[in-house]
């Protein structure tokens, strides 16, 4: 009886540790993550720094299922950040890339809220939404319109080369 109660925790103690080392290898970074190097993409107007600007590192050569940029802080700055799994570190895979920006102007529009939606009908929030896109397509535009797609953006970089990285808006008007 005695072997038999040993037999039975020695089980029990190698499943449990089987069971932590499987939850905890899920907590880490995918298999495929790529490795990353330090990237920051600063956007400026003429020296000052343009907060909430999406920036967008489309790669030369196809990586399936990766996202890699961010979005400005208060003084341009963006620290790029790759996204894969659900999993993100910040940096990039070394490789070739275009930078695509992009930052609607703010019309005095804001998205509905859920309460808002609710109070409303559908048309009215398809009206909303419609008006809202015509009033930032007329408006001035933050980021010229050759940034905003990788098939127009004469902005490129190399990581690890160009780990910072200044855009000055105020040259591609």
């Amino acid at each position: 009886m005695r072997n038999y109660c040993n037999i039975n925790r020695l089980f029990v103690a190698a499943l449990a540790i089987a069971v932590v080392s499987t939850v905890v290898g899920c907590g880490g970074k995918p298999k495929g993550f790529p490795s990353v190097k330090p990237c920051t993409i600063t956007v400026v107007d003429g020296g000052a720094g343009i907060e909430g600007v999406e920036v967008a590192l489309v790669p030369s050569a196809t990586m399936s299922g990766t996202i890699i940029g961010g979005k400005t802080d208060a003084s341009g700055a963006c620290v790029v950040t790759t996204t894969f799994a659900n999993y993100s570190a910040p940096g990039a895979p070394a490789g070739e890339y275009t930078v695509q920006l992009q930052k609607n102007p703010d019309v005095g529009m804001p998205d509905l809220t859920p309460e808002q939606m609710e109070t409303m009908e559908r048309g009215d929030i398809d009206k909303y939404y419609a008006d809202r896109a015509a009033k930032v397509k007329s408006a001035e535009k933050i980021v010229p319109p050759n940034l905003t797609s990788f098939q127009t953006s004469p902005i490129k970089v190399n990581v690890p080369n160009d780990a910072t990285v200044t855009v000055d808006l105020s040259q591609y008007k």
